[in-house]
């Protein structure tokens, strides 16, 4: 049978072929972009329990596998590495994570509200006290007119609105039954899935394996295992350490708080925590609104805080934080904005948060690929052994042969 593509010709073609039908594939997803994202949403809904409990068993698989290691070794030491053990250990780990639960809530809830009713009978004496002088300070300032409400009757609005909006939550929670009934049936099937996919986590891996190796080729197959491997490891580290480094920076907050006699540690260090998961942004977003309540409450209060959350973020960053983290993040400041951003706008939440771990791949890929490259060539890896190469000297015979002195040589000739 006779081939209308030479050989030499083959790949090119074959490139050609793969580029086409990736921008016929752009083309029809920019042409079609409402109706894919409308499945994109419909498909992320139906599938939510199952990232839910997805996520639920990357959290937990750390202490599933120490819980299972301990079994292996002291319970199961006849037959170790049983589906017994794997399924033990999936349920265990569970138990573990509903029970710190309910303690953090039976622990918290109680002085969040106490520290919240203080907190709105402070605002409101606040109010009381300084609505004259805060309303001429922002007629002066023209913020406000003259015959806008005074501060007080706004703040009492504000309360009453709030009120009535607690008042109905049980009615409108009642008649919005689907809705409650979504959230509480995800979240079981999220666990039960996340119970499924820990006690199954070898056997996928194994079905992952097996067919990588039969679609790619075995040196293929062998890099990409690699680097999925890799993913996981960094991916996991890194979710692990910011959820501990939140933790310990929370602790450290409400005992700082404490021992400086600060109004509402409680309720403000579980904001600085909550918020410090967030990546490089974090910080500030729980910092701001803590010291706005302390400002209310206490001016010297709210200055102590400053110093001491400032302070706090620096330790945090600088030896905390890395300390916790390890090598999992090795990026510069700068491309950590820059991924945070990137992910933030494109993604949202989600981006916001595998934004840094993510960049942190690519940037150990495209690593690992220049350094490969370069030590083919004989050339050093090391960066430090670049700063000092001059640059590279003009070739003779090319002096002036650009686009441009080529154009006047022909004129000259002409």
């Amino acid at each position: 049978m006779k081939r209308f593509i030479p050989e030499e010709y083959r790949p090119l073609a074959k490139m050609l072929i793969v580029v086409s039908a990736i921008c016929v594939l752009m083309v029809a997803a920019l042409v079609y972009l409402d109706r894919i994202t409308g499945f994109l949403s419909q498909l992320m809904g139906i599938l939510s329990p199952f990232l839910v409990g997805a996520a639920l068993a990357f959290i937990q698989m750390p202490i599933a596998r120490r819980i299972e290691w301990f079994l292996n070794r002291f319970l199961f030491r006849r037959h170790p590495h049983g589906k017994a053990a794997r399924m033990l250990s999936a349920g265990l780990s569970i138990v573990i994570l509903l029970l710190l639960l309910v303690i953090f809530l039976n622990i918290l809830l109680p002085q969040v509200i106490s520290s919240g009713n203080s907190l709105v009978r402070q605002v409101t004496t606040f109010v009381n006290e300084n609505d004259e002088t805060v309303n001429n300070l922002l007629k002066q300032a023209g913020l406000i007119g003259e015959d806008v409400d005074p501060l007080n009757s706004v703040w009492q609005n504000i309360l009453s609105s709030l009120t009535n909006y607690i008042s109905i939550v049980p009615s409108v929670l009642l008649t919005s039954y689907n809705l409650v009934y979504s959230i509480v049936f995800k979240t079981l099937i999220g666990l039960i899935i996340s119970f499924y996919f820990l006690a199954d986590s070898r056997r996928i891996s194994s079905i992952c394996k097996k067919t990588t190796y039969a679609v790619l080729e075995r040196e293929q197959a062998d890099r990409f295992i690699f680097w999925c491997r890799k993913a996981n490891r960094l991916f996991a580290g890194f979710t692990t350490g910011r959820i501990v480094d939140s933790i310990v920076i929370g602790i450290i907050c409400y005992l700082g708080m404490l021992i400086m006699g600060l109004e509402y540690p409680l309720i403000i260090s579980v904001v600085i925590g909550a918020t410090n998961i967030l990546p490089f942004f974090g910080p500030f977003i729980g910092a701001v609104p803590s010291v706005l309540i302390l400002l209310i409450v206490n001016p010297i209060s709210a200055l102590k805080f400053t110093i001491f959350i400032l302070i706090l973020q620096q330790l945090d960053g600088n030896l905390i934080g890395p300390k916790i983290l390890g090598d999992y993040v090795g990026i510069s400041p700068l491309l950590t904005m820059a991924a945070i951003l990137l992910g933030s706008g494109l993604f949202g939440f989600v981006g916001l948060i595998v934004s840094i771990p993510l960049c942190a791949l690519i940037y150990a890929i495209i690593h690992t690929v220049v350094e490969t490259r370069l030590a083919a060539k004989s050339l050093p890896t090391e960066t430090a052994a670049y700063d000092a190469i001059p640059a590279p000297e003009e070739k003779p015979g090319k002096t002036g042969l650009g686009l441009f002195s080529r154009m006047k040589k022909l004129g000259k000739k002409s």
